[in-house]
């Protein structure tokens, strides 16, 4: 039966599973095997077998001539117990090989076994991964005359050993007495400063692993009682040879590892007086993850040097570290002796690191540090990972200790320590810390960044939103219920000022039952995240800023620059604030405007803030100090500048005074120097007069102002005369300015546009700092005034134009045109011709129209809402207009005022004294009668208006009964003279 190797995701095995041979066939193991070796369960893997073949295509009969097995992982499978196992650029030999390989395995080498008398060594040049499976090895002896000195030797060469189970490196090749031996040796030997080693355990690839107690181990011991034997390490045997002496590029990647050195020697490090021997020393060393423990001995760090060896690069950047040296040595860094004894670079990072160092309380040596003193200490530090603070605590014991001045802190930070027992440790970052040095209680608390309106902070709220935490004295957590509010008032003014939309920071301070405080800020800010609406429980991401005004001209903006103006600040979900590097401004944002303001430009500008986790906020960069008018004398170097000025007309005239301080005028010599407002002058008097004049008649327009500096360079601005606006005169500087002219523009066409309209009402602003603004058109006044002129429609608009938080000016744009009023008589007769009106006028009234069998209502017109309305002609015309006959068909047996019209022109044919037809429209006495009475009565035809006759038909009744009376009269003398005949 063979087995099978199942591979972890670290490169390793983790079991064996039993599994039906392929072949039945085994080649006899090599004779001679340690004893030992039966412990181990026989092992087999996939066997590979080279087959011999003619070059003829006729094959001869397969042979098993060699027989290799392989791991699942594809690693060859070495057995130390059954001989010594030498991997070199040919392949591996020993440990249990029928036949030496001929090429290195590229996938590396899996090793078991126990031993007392083999050892395992990877030659020079050689890059391969090792796979230490419960591997046990016991080498050497005091005084040895062998040449087995090391149980592993990786000298000068890049070897990756991955730790499986528990593995035992127990070395006793070392001297009887001090002194220079050829025949010591170390557990895992690394000799020179060239190669790497990297031990590791199966998980070491996997993010946020942390090494426990299932992971692989290793245990490299030299024996504590005899001189110069290592752990891990370079060896003493080497020192005087330069290649082959000091000890570099060690990495610690995970598993729990132990080691414990020989007198005079690290546990991990290079060997006793190898710098003054050949120059060699220790560098280079990084651990980021793991538990690792390390003792050294009388001159001999834990991790660092033997006697006298300069130590340059300790790089630990996660994992448990514990370092302890002997006498004479410290925890970590360079142990006693003759040599250079510097310790340099020494560097602890990272969040989830902690590193216990043990000097030597006899010999007061320190925990990190150099047996030199502190004057062979450089660049030794500390630094936490962003979201972390570092604490480094100096003391006797894990118990008996103080933290350092700056504790906790968030920046790389110098570990100096005075005693023999160090640690350094990172814990969640809080923006505020206290540590009571006395009780070594701590509390801590995080600021809250949040948009300022809207809701109120709850207090359950504020406790989650700052993750206050705090630590009694024996290092317990603080019940949040025992955090309390030091002021509850606060409380209260941080949301009276949230309410009330103001910003800036306010304290807010926390305190434990005994009495220790910190204080942290509540950042309200104009724009970014609302803190309030975020759930405690469930921290998001935040930001926030302020938008913020500068001068135009001069220097560009830097990132740096709009980070301190705007006081941008963020946090990320877990609630660490942010360096200030890393909320990025936009790039095109931020170059448009240092293109204004190096231009001399002023204007509001959007600049965007995003965080590394993409969150942004946007604030608004106003550029202010713009000058209309400059100008520079080539020869002086005399500069003067002035801004326009914007001012209702009519109201009191403007001082001299007063024009300056509108204009902010200023001057400077050619060395750049201020010149005094006093020194400048008005030239032209009669500009001041001429302005004032138009202003008390209600003029408007544009007057010119010139100012001199002392030197007789002139600028000249322009002061606008308004109709509507605000009175310069009355406003005064350091307030807005806006006016505005009523105007006329002909109907139809094209709508305006803001900046047409704009232009048309000679609408002008300025802000408080006197530059230039603009001015937006109320969207649905504009609206309507569009809508009349595209229908050709006339009349007067109130326009409204409004600043950006400033004042406001009203102005009245009158469209004009003619229209056109067309009369439709609806089948009547005498049709008026259309009439042509000035927009604004009335149209005239015409001649009624007639129609046979109807009475004429009078003229309508159909509404906007579709509704028919008597059209009154006192009614002014905005547009054309058709206006329709209304008729009511008369009642039978009447005669309509038309027909009687007619009837009464009729007489003048009574010239005629042939006998005629009584007409259809001819008047009669009784029609006239009624007529009288009706007229007497108030009663009429048609409409109220009908009642009374028309001036024509008044004349016509008159002349009927004059013609009656001359008839009388006539018919009377006829008689007489019959009686006088």
């Amino acid at each position: 039966m063979r087995r099978k190797w199942l591979e972890n995701p670290g490169g390793g095995i983790s079991e064996i599973q039993t599994l039906a041979p392929e072949t039945e066939q085994e080649t006899t193991e090599e004779k001679g095997t340690e004893a030992a070796s039966t412990e181990t369960p026989k092992i087999k893997g996939t066997e590979t077998t080279e087959r011999q073949e003619t070059g003829s295509t006729q094959r001869k009969a397969k042979k098993p001539v060699k027989k290799k097995m392989l791991s699942e992982n594809g690693q060859t499978l070495l057995d130390v117990s059954q001989g010594d196992i030498r991997i070199t650029e040919n392949g591996a030999t020993g440990g249990g090989l029928s036949q030496n390989e001929t090429s290195l395995n590229p996938k590396g080498y899996w090793i078991t076994g126990t031993t007392t008398s083999n050892n395992i060594e990877v030659l020079e040049g050689v890059e391969t991964d090792i796979t230490l499976d419960n591997v046990s090895i016991t080498i050497g002896e005091v005084d040895t005359t062998t040449s087995k000195w090391d149980c592993i030797n990786v000298s000068h060469a890049d070897v990756t050993i991955t730790l499986v189970g528990e593995n035992r490196l127990i070395c006793n090749s070392g001297s009887s007495a001090d002194g220079f031996s050829g025949s010591t040796g170390a557990a895992l030997a690394k000799d020179g400063m060239d190669g790497t080693l990297t031990i590791q355990c199966e998980n070491a690839g996997i993010e946020g692993h942390r090494c426990n107690s299932s992971c692989g181990s290793l245990l490299a011991e030299g024996n504590p009682d005899i001189w110069h034997v290592g752990a891990i390490g370079s060896t003493l045997r080497n020192i005087a040879d330069k290649k082959n002496c000091g000890f570099s590029n060690l990495t610690i990647k995970g598993g729990n590892i132990e080691a414990y050195a020989g007198l005079h020697t690290a546990g991990i490090g290079s060997a006793c007086v190898s710098e003054r021997g050949g120059g060699g020393y220790t560098s280079n060393i990084r651990i980021s993850g793991g538990n690792i423990k390390a003792t050294g001995t009388d001159k001999g760090s834990g991790i660092g040097s033997g006697y006298g060896n300069t130590v340059d690069g300790i790089y630990i950047s996660g994992g448990y570290v514990e370092a302890r040296g002997g006498a004479n040595a410290p925890g970590i860094g360079a142990s006693y002796g003759g040599g250079n004894m510097d310790t340099k670079n020494i560097q602890v990072s990272g969040g989830d690191t902690v590193v216990v160092a043990i000097g030597d309380e006899a010999t007061s040596m320190p925990g990190i540090g150099s047996a030199g003193g502190n004057d062979k200490v450089s660049n030794v530090t500390a630094a936490p990972d962003f979201g972390y603070q570092g604490y480094i605590q100096d003391g006797t014991s894990l118990t008996d200790y103080t933290f350092v001045d700056g504790t906790p802190f968030q920046e790389n930070t110098a570990i100096e320590v005075g005693k023999f027992y160090t640690k350094v440790y990172f814990g969640p970052f809080r923006d505020t810390n206290q540590i009571e040095k006395d009780t070594k209680e701590q509390i801590g608390a995080n600021h809250v960044i949040s948009k300022t309106g809207g809701e109120a902070f709850t207090k359950e709220q504020l406790k989650g939103l700052t993750k206050v935490t705090g630590k009694q004295e024996n290092g317990t957590d603080f019940s949040m219920d025992d955090l309390r509010f030091e002021f509850p008032e606060q409380i209260e003014a941080i949301n009276k000022a949230k309410a009330e939309k103001k910003l800036g920071e306010y304290p807010l301070v926390f305190t434990t039952p005994n009495g220790t405080k910190t204080t942290v800020k509540v950042c309200l800010k104009a724009e970014g995240t609302d803190a309030a609406k975020v759930d405690p429980e469930h921290l998001e991401v935040t930001i926030g800023a302020n938008s913020f005004s500068k001068e135009t001209g001069g220097l560009t903006l830097t990132a740096d620059d709009v980070r301190t103006l705007s006081s941008v600040q963020g946090k990320d979900a877990e609630g660490t604030t942010y360096k200030d590097e890393h909320l990025i401004p936009n790039e095109k944002e931020l170059k448009a405007i240092n293109d204004a303001k190096t231009a001399g430009k002023a204007g509001k500008f959007e600049l965007t803030f995003t965080s590394p986790d993409k969150k942004s906020v946007k604030i608004t960069v106003s550029l202010h100090g713009e000058y209309d008018k400059i100008v520079q004398d080539a020869d002086s170097g005399e500069m003067i500048k002035a801004k326009h000025i914007i001012s209702k007309t009519s109201g009191a005239p403007f001082t001299k005074e007063q024009l300056k301080e509108l204009s902010r005028v200023k001057a400077v010599t050619g060395d750049d120097s201020v010149i005094e407002t006093d020194l400048i002058t008005f030239p032209k008097q009669e500009q001041i007069e001429k302005l004032n004049e138009a202003k008390a008649s209600k003029k408007t327009g544009e007057f010119e102002l010139t100012f001199a500096a002392p030197d007789g360079t002139e600028a000249t601005v322009t002061v606008y005369l308004t109709e509507e606006g605000l009175d310069g005169a009355a406003q005064g500087s350091g307030k807005p300015s806006c006016g505005a002219d009523s105007v006329s523009h002909p109907t139809g066409g094209n709508s305006f546009g803001e900046e047409e309209l704009t232009e048309l009402c000679r609408a002008r602003g300025k802000d408080e700092n006197g530059d230039n603004a603009i001015l937006k058109i109320d969207e649905e006044q504009l609206r309507k005034l569009n809508e009349a002129k595209a229908a050709g429609k006339t009349g007067t608009f109130d326009v409204t134009f409004t600043m950006e938080d400033g004042p406001r000016v009203k102005v009245a744009v009158a469209l004009t045109g003619e229209h056109t009023v067309t009369f439709d008589t609806d089948g009547g007769q005498d049709a008026p011709g259309a009439q042509t009106v000035t927009g604004g006028k009335e149209a005239s009234q015409p001649e009624e129209p007639k129609k046979a069998g109807y009475l004429f209502e009078g003229w309508y017109y159909t509404d906007a809402e579709g509704n028919e309305v008597k059209w009154d002609f006192n009614t002014l015309v905005h547009e054309n207009l058709t206006l329709k006959a209304k008729w009511k068909k008369k009642a039978e047996g009447t005669t309509s005022k038309e027909e009687t019209t007619t009837a009464a022109k009729k007489p003048k044919k009574e010239k005629e004294k042939k006998p005629k037809k009584k007409s259809k429209t001819s008047w009669n006495y009784r029609e006239v009668a009624e007529r009288r009475a009706r007229k007497k009565t108030g009663e009429g035809w048609g409409t109220a208006e009908e009642g009374t006759a028309q001036t024509g038909e008044e004349s016509k009744v008159m002349w009927i009964i004059c013609f009656m009376a001359g008839a009388a009269g006539v018919m009377t003398g006829v008689a007489r003279r019959r009686k006088q005949r």
